[in-house]
């Protein structure tokens, strides 16, 4: 089941001045700076005890998360929650009655793999699973 916090994950307008806001105020400093032009948005990760956070800016605007921001502002996008078999817990919540995004779990840009259950049958919150660290 659930076994610990994954990443968190923020929608911001500049990841550079997140990033500048962190170092300045809790001395931490970017594990990794991306571009994901095919995903519509640039990254900041910072590795934070066993929690990885993440900031995301869009490069576009008809993403979900350019949406997000127009809609309510900066602010947390979703938490992913650490499983130990993402595929049997993909297969197990499906077969509870949730609405699972794909077909079955996905490879995140970092390497490690992520299943999303639809808001529509998790009371209205995102609840994201993650397995494995990130590349």
């Amino acid at each position: 089941m659930l076994n610990k916090v994954h990443h968190v994950t923020y929608a911001v307008n500049s990841i550079a001045d997140i990033a500048d806001y962190m170092e300045n105020n809790f001395d931490l400093k970017p594990i990794r700076v991306d571009e994901f032009t095919d995903r519509g948005f640039k990254s900041v990760l910072f590795q934070v005890g066993e929690t990885l956070v993440d900031f995301f800016e869009p490069i576009r605007d008809d993403t979900a998360l350019a949406r997000q921001l127009r809609e309510t502002g900066p602010g947390v996008m979703h938490v992913a929650w650490g499983v130990d078999d993402i595929d049997g817990m993909f297969n197990d919540l499906k077969a509870k009655g949730n609405e699972l995004r794909g077909e079955g779990p996905s490879v995140s840009p970092y390497g490690y793999k992520t299943a999303n259950i639809e808001p529509s049958s998790s009371h209205n919150i995102h609840f994201q699973l993650a397995e494995g660290e990130h590349s």
